[in-house]
């Protein structure tokens, strides 16, 4: 396999696990949706690892979703944690943004609307999980209108 192709499989792999509960990057305990049931979870409830993906996350999304914003709930998320659940809670986040960071470096010079695909997909899940209708963690992150 050619190493330019890497960046793709990566941010391929990531767009695929976003959306499946048992996913270590995006969804790390599986609060995501399940059964077709979405399950919202308070800041306060959420494990330090679990907060840290979805910060990572809302960061990662203010990097790649045109005009979107972390939210002042978002920015709080951490101050939940001290110690070494904040540790936790800050390794969780940088490896979620890693992997979005990925997604952002993707390039396929053989088509190129396959990065920007994977883009609006991953824009389109965050909004969904923790916009201001969020699925798992409403109101981390403000998206501008479509």
């Amino acid at each position: 396999m050619s190493n330019h192709r890497l960046p793709l499989l990566i941010a391929l792999a990531v767009v695929a696990c976003m959306s499946a509960p048992q996913c270590a990057i995006a969804d790390p305990a599986g609060v995501g949706a399940r059964s077709g049931a979405a399950q919202q979870a308070e800041p306060a409830k959420l494990s330090a690892r679990e907060a840290g993906a979805r910060y990572g996350q809302a960061l990662g999304a203010i990097e790649i979703c045109h005009g979107s914003k972390v939210t002042a709930a978002g920015d709080a998320l951490g101050q939940n944690f001290t110690g070494a659940d904040h540790d936790v809670f800050k390794a969780q986040a940088a490896k979620v943004f890693e992997a979005w960071r990925q997604v952002k470096a993707c390039s396929n010079a053989a088509d190129p609307n396959t990065c920007k695909i994977i883009m609006d997909k991953s824009c389109a899940t965050a909004e969904q999980e923790i916009g201001p209708s969020g699925t798992v963690m409403p109101g981390l992150v403000e998206f501008m209108k479509h």
